[in-house]
């Protein structure tokens, strides 16, 4: 084995160069002393545990020195990583104050004091929180401990097999899709308000897209009018050009001819706030609130946007891409609103059983063969009808 201690031409502290059984590969380390026992002693004790790692007899001096540390200083590291990597001040903030959270209720100060029972124990003790945004809090810690893992600093994530809370039926926000009628009502009567829901409710572009929209960003005088929306805006981070319908593309047109200048925010003034559109909703007579608890927001223009794609009948896979989603599950089930949908107009479609059959069920007849009788009569008045138990729209 290779190992000697040395000092450098014109060097006052002694260096120590090394090899280790598992390769050729010569170390040159530091050891910070005038004294050549000292850095003997101190080049010894690094090859010993350096060679202990190496043949799983110790554990490694980097997670040995990250599991000394407090939890809360490699956050702090974590989320300035986070940052470097461009990462949203949004997902930033909330990164580092539900994590923190999580350690001070959890009692987490070191990383050895991260276990799946704390994190259990504090989820089922929340009565503020619902499941989704606990959910949310399992993922940020669990997105920090890899980072931690990936670093050397953990060996494993020990909240990697903890399972998330179930959230179908559970839901403390539930959204609900406007009807044709309603968006065509909000659109006409919000005055100056208008245009930012007619983009939003026949694009799918989100608020926050829509507020940060250049000029630059609308390609009108194309032979097919587009948005172009820049990655540093969407929500994938990933360039999406979103094709406008003719009617929209001339409201833009009209609106940006109002005033004289070339650059700047499509929406210079804002786009209209939960308040404002609330307010809005309010002059319309849409309700804000359905009967069923499902509210309307800025958001559910979106989902407005998707409904109204499956009304038309527009292939799943292209809704899909309009919706710039990156799972159909997600367009096909929490985007689309089925009580806007036609279902009875659906079943009209059907081809009608034949006369002979219609006849052998009026006279209990099951076929030409002994079976059980068939069920005749009409549904009873608790009888589901598949869509909703309490509204189905336009359904019919």
């Amino acid at each position: 084995m290779l190992r000697y201690v040395f000092k450098s031409k014109g060097g006052r502290v002694y260096r120590g160069r090394y090899r280790l059984s598992d390769g050729p590969k010569i170390y040159d380390v530091p050891l910070h002393t005038e004294n050549k026992e000292v850095a003997e002693s101190k080049l010894r004790k690094l090859v010993r545990e350096q060679e202990d790692e190496l043949n799983g007899l110790a554990t490694p001096k980097s997670l040995r020195e990250a599991a000394q540390r407090p939890i809360t200083a490699q956050l702090a590291e974590y989320v300035a990583d986070l940052a470097a990597q461009g990462r949203s001040k949004k997902h930033v903030a909330l990164a580092r104050n539900r994590v923190l959270r999580l350690c001070e209720q959890c009692g987490w100060v070191k990383l050895g004091d991260v276990t799946s029972d704390s994190f259990n124990a504090w989820r089922a003790s929340q009565t503020e929180l619902g499941p989704k945004t606990c959910n949310e809090y399992l993922g940020l810690a669990s997105a920090f401990l890899n980072w931690l893992k990936r670093n050397q600093r953990l060996a494993f994530n020990p909240l990697q097999d903890v399972a998330k809370a179930e959230t179908k039926g559970k839901e403390r926000r539930k959204r609900r899709a406007l009807s044709q009628a309603e968006v065509d009502l909000l659109i006409e009567r919000s005055g100056k308000h208008g245009l930012a829901y007619f983009l939003a409710a026949y694009t799918g572009l989100r608020r926050r897209e829509i507020q940060q929209l250049m000029r630059s960003d609308l390609h009108l005088d194309a032979p097919r009018p587009f948005v172009e929306a820049r990655p540093s805006t969407t929500k994938n981070k990933k360039t999406a050009l979103i094709p406008l319908m003719p009617a929209l593309a001339e409201a833009l047109r009209v609106h940006l001819a109002q005033t004289s200048e070339r650059t700047g925010k499509v929406f210079p003034l804002g786009v209209p706030t939960a308040a404002t559109l609330r307010a809005d909703l309010k002059a319309c007579r849409i309700a804000v609130r359905d009967d069923l608890g499902r509210q309307v927001d800025f958001h559910a223009l979106r989902h407005t946007f998707n409904s109204m794609l499956a009304r038309a009948g527009i292939a799943p896979r292209v809704a899909m891409e309009l919706m710039r989603h990156s799972d159909m599950r997600l367009t096909q089930t929490t985007y689309t609103d089925v009580t806007l949908l036609p279902l009875f107009n659906a079943l009209e479609k059907l081809p009608s059983p034949s006369a002979s059959l219609i006849a052998s069920l009026k006279c209990g007849f099951s076929g030409p063969k002994e079976g059980k009788p068939v069920q005749t009569g009409s549904l009873s008045s608790g009888a589901e009808i598949v869509g909703s138990s309490s509204k189905i729209g336009d359904m019919w």
